[in-house]
């Protein structure tokens, strides 16, 4: 049995909601989740969304110690009361410290891999934290040198070049050594963690029309392409510089390609967050373990109402499960 670290995220979001509907109900799993959270806090949200939920704390039992009639939870504690739907960056050092505890014990081994829930950049930032996002985070943490964040459902995978930045930081970032980078990453992930011998990847152009021959800009054709031939007669198997207005349409051989890389966090995630919002999974590739995540944010207008859809948690903690499961037996 797998045993999941899932941080919980904003303690005014719907990260308690979706653990509590995911992870609470008594439901018999193949892993066993532990989350990162004040039980206090989880107690408070159950009855909120009036879900019966037994709380034990979790004392670095072994999974097969961890009861799948209770919900455990690794204890951090709130300093300063909360209250479902409004944000406080007083809390941000608690939502840091959870998620930082998440990444150590799972780099340790004492957990098989990392769920996180949803924060908020802005609060996290107004509280005095330097937060870009969990991807960030995660890569300074562990001192992985280079990280790539994808998003895949049943139907596709996208992985980013850039993540949070500003559009106007996005062209100086994409360099001939960064790319190679990426894809190199996105490659081996998807070998070692999906079985494809020779992942077909499509890459995306930076400008519009992939730079319509460089009158719509020269990075498609100076930074782009040689990485994509250089690593083609290496034997990759590349797609691309292609514009990414036609690059989701599926008579276009998006049903061929295993994996597209786009430039920067708006080109790639509207198309497929719009194809299966709420299924989608967040997956850190690079990382010397396996971590997964929600495709959504902390909605706090949905927090303690019951209203919250914890589809994506339970796909992000499944997949977690099974990438963990594979990478013990490799």
């Amino acid at each position: 049995m797998t045993k999941l670290a899932i941080s919980s995220g904003d303690p005014a979001g719907i990260g308690p909601d979706i653990c509590i509907k995911a992870f609470g109900s008594k439901k018999k799993l193949d892993y066993s989740p532990v989350i990162f959270a004040d039980p206090d806090l989880l107690k408070e949200r159950s009855l909120l969304l009036s879900i019966e939920t037994d709380i034990q704390v979790y004392n670095g039992e072994n999974e097969k110690d961890l009861s799948d009639k209770c919900l455990w939870v690794k204890p951090h504690s709130l300093i300063h009361p909360v209250r479902p739907g409004i944000p406080s960056p007083s809390c941000a050092s608690y939502v840091m410290e959870s998620f930082i505890d998440s990444i150590r014990l799972t780099m340790i081994k004492e957990f098989d891999a990392l769920v996180t829930g949803p924060i908020n950049k802005e609060i996290m930032n107004e509280g005095g934290i330097s937060f870009q996002g969990h991807t960030e985070v995660l890569a300074e943490v562990s001192e992985t040198p280079k990280v790539l964040m994808m998003l895949a459902n049943s139907e596709f995978k996208v992985a980013l070049a850039t993540t949070h930045v500003p559009v106007a930081a996005v062209p100086n970032l994409i360099t001939q050594k960064h790319l190679e980078g990426c894809i190199r990453i996105l490659a081996s992930d998807l070998k070692k963690n999906w079985n494809l011998k020779n992942p077909r990847i499509k890459i995306l152009g930076l400008n519009p029309h992939a730079g319509d021959g460089g009158y719509i800009g020269s990075e498609d054709q100076e930074i782009i392409q040689p990485v994509v031939s250089k690593l083609s007669h290496e034997g990759y198997n590349l797609i691309g510089p292609v514009s990414a207005d036609t690059a989701f349409i599926k008579k276009y051989d998006l049903e061929k390609v295993d994996a597209l890389l786009a430039m920067f966090h708006d080109q790639g995630l509207p198309a497929i967050k719009a194809l299966g919002f709420g299924e989608i999974v967040n997956i850190t590739l690079g990382l010397p373990f396996i971590r997964t995540s929600v495709d959504h944010g902390t909605a706090y207008d949905m927090a303690g109402k019951n209203q919250v859809n914890e589809n994506s948690m339970i796909e992000a903690a499944a997949l977690a499960a099974h990438l963990s499961s594979k990478d013990e037996n490799a």
